[in-house]
């Protein structure tokens, strides 16, 4: 890409290792991360969500 070349796979240390746009498995972990981040995000709105629509308030 544009004259830089990829690091080797044994400098890549700690996460790098892991999330990296140059390897393949460093491109699926970053897509699985974010799918993850999605799903427990919506999880979470959808359970707030339903227990609002539960308890109503009864402000009288």
């Amino acid at each position: 890409m544009l004259g830089i070349e990829a690091p080797a796979s044994v400098e890549l240390t700690g996460w790098r290792k892991y999330f990296n746009s140059y390897t393949l498995q460093g491109r699926r972990n970053c897509v699985l991360a974010t799918y993850g981040i999605l799903a427990v995000t919506a999880a979470a709105y959808f359970m707030h969500r339903q227990n609002k629509k539960e308890t109503p308030s009864s402000t009288a």
